[in-house]
C-alpha cells in the first residue's frame, strides 16, 4: 500500500475506497455484535465500569463511523453518476429476496425472538416500506432524489456549497450536539435527510479539497497518517464525552436522555471522525493488482448487512459466536473482531453464490420476449437521466 501511487488515465478507480467499504461493513457487524450481544454495559448503570466496559465503548466509538463512511463513499461516487432506475429496481429486489428467503429460513430454524404474526410477516414481505432494514429504507429514498441532488451539486460553486453545508450542519448537527435534551425532530442520523447532508459533504471533499480529484486534484494530498490520527483522536473524544455525561448523570440524575448522544451518526464528533477516516483512505493508493481483490469482495459486502440484520436472525447469531462467554478486555477485543470477520466472510460467500444464481436466472429471463422488452424499457428510462459527467468509477 502506497501513498505515492497516482492513478493513470486507464486506472481512475481509487481501490482504497473498495478496501474502506469492506472495513466499514466489518465495523457495522461490530456495532451489532456489541449492542445486540449485550456486551455494552448501559451508560446509566450505577455499577462502576470495569476496564472491559471502557474497551467495549471505545470499540463502539471506533466503529460508529461505519454508516457515515458508506454514505460519504456513495456521495463521492454518485456525484458524477446519473440516476438509473434499473439500479434502483435491482437494489430493491435484492433487499426483498434477502428479507423473504433468509427470513423464512430463520423462522423454520427458530431464529426470531418476537412473535411471528401478521406484522412480522409484513415486515419481511415489505422490507422497504416497513423499515425492516432502516439503512436501506433511507438509502432508497435518498437515491430517488439523486437526480435533483446531482444537478445542485454540479451547479453550485465553492461559496454556495459552503453556505449550504454550513446551514445544514448547524441545524442538523451543531444544535443537537450541544442541546441538553433530545430534539423532537432528530432521528439520530437514521434518515434520508442525513444521507443528503453527507452527500454534499462528500461532494465538497471531491470538488474543493486536496483529497478530491477536481480543483484539488493536482494538489499534493495530505499524508494519510494525519487523518488516521485524527480518526483515533475523534474516537477517544466520543468515548470521553460519553464518560463525562455518565459521570454527571450518576451524580445528579440529570441528562439521562443524552447519555449516548455522542454515538449518534449526526453528532459533530462522529461526523468529524468519519470525515477524518474517509479522507485518510482517499490519500492512500493501492496497486491495481491488490485493489482488484478488494473491489470483488466489496461488491458483495452489502449482502453481509442484509444477511446478519435480517429480521429473523438479527438477535440469534450473536450467541452462536460467543457473546455470552466474553470475559475481560482480551475477550471483548478478540471475540468481537473474530465474530465480525466471520460474519463478513460468510456474508460475502453467501452473497456471491446468491448473485451468481440470480445472474443465471436473469440471463435466461432476458432472452425471453418479455425480458427483452423490459430491458429495452429500462435502457430508455435510464437514458432520460444520463448526464455528460457520468463516469465509470460510479459503477463501484
Amino acid at each position: 500500500m502506497s501513498n505515492n501511487a497516482v492513478p493513470t488515465k486507464n486506472n481512475t478507480r481509487n481501490y482504497s475506497l473498495d478496501l474502506l467499504r469492506c472495513i466499514a461493513m466489518i465495523m457495522i457487524v461490530i456495532l451489532h455484535y456489541l449492542d445486540k450481544g449485550h456486551i455494552l454495559t448501559s451508560l446509566s448503570s450505577e455499577e462502576a465500569f470495569a476496564a472491559k466496559d471502557y474497551v467495549a465503548w471505545f470499540m463502539e466509538a471506533l466503529a460508529i463511523v461505519a454508516v457515515n463512511l458508506y454514505m460519504l463513499m456513495s456521495g463521492y461516487l454518485l456525484y458524477k453518476s446519473s440516476f438509473k432506475l434499473s439500479r434502483l429496481i435491482s437494489l430493491v429486489i435484492r433487499v426483498w429476496l434477502y428479507s423473504v428467503i433468509v427470513g423464512l429460513l430463520g423462522i423454520v430454524l427458530g431464529g426470531p425472538v418476537e412473535p411471528v404474526d401478521t406484522y412480522f410477516i409484513l415486515r419481511l414481505v415489505l422490507p422497504i416500506s416497513m423499515n425492516t432494514y432502516w439503512f436501506m429504507t433511507a438509502y432508497v429514498f435518498f437515491y430517488i432524489l439523486t437526480p435533483v441532488l446531482g444537478i445542485a451539486a454540479r451547479a453550485m460553486n465553492r461559496t454556495q456549497l459552503k453556505l449550504l453545508l454550513g446551514g445544514l450542519i448547524f441545524f442538523h448537527v451543531i444544535i443537537k450536539s450541544i442541546a441538553p435534551a433530545t430534539l423532537s425532530a432528530d432521528a439520530g442520523g437514521m434518515d434520508a435527510m442525513w444521507y443528503i447532508i453527507l452527500y454534499f459533504v462528500a461532494v465538497y471533499i471531491r470538488r474543493f479539497t486536496p483529497w478530491g480529484d477536481e480543483e484539488g486534484g493536482e494538489a499534493k494530498k495530505p499524508a494519510a497518517w494525519i487523518s488516521f490520527i485524527a480518526y483515533a483522536a475523534g474516537a477517544l473524544l466520543i468515548l470521553g464525552e460519553a464518560v463525562v455525561l455518565r459521570g454527571i448523570f450518576l451524580k445528579t440524575g440529570n441528562l439521562s436522555y443524552i447519555l449516548s448522544i455522542s454515538y449518534a451518526y449526526n453528532h459533530i464528533l462522529v461526523l468529524v471522525t468519519s470525515i477524518a477516516l474517509f479522507t485518510g483512505f482517499l490519500a492512500v493508493r493501492i496497486s491495481v493488482k491488490t485493489g482488484q481483490y478488494f473491489a470483488i469482495v466489496g461488491k458483495y459486502s452489502l449482502g453481509v448487512y442484509l444477511l446478519h440484520e435480517n429480521l429473523s436472525i438479527r438477535y440469534a447469531w450473536e450467541p452462536l459466536l460467543g457473546c455470552e462467554k466474553i470475559n475481560g478486555v482480551a475477550g471483548v477485543i478478540l471475540m468481537t473482531l473474530m465474530a465480525a470477520i466471520a460474519v463478513f466472510i460468510i456474508g460475502v460467500i453467501i452473497d456471491f453464490c446468491g448473485s451468481f444464481a440470480a445472474f443465471c436466472v436473469l440471463g435466461a429471463l432476458k432472452k425471453t420476449p418479455v425480458g427483452k422488452s423490459f430491458c429495452r424499457l429500462m435502457k430508455r428510462v435510464d437514458s432520460v437521466f444520463s448526464t455528460a459527467s457520468d463516469t465509470a468509477d460510479n459503477e463501484a
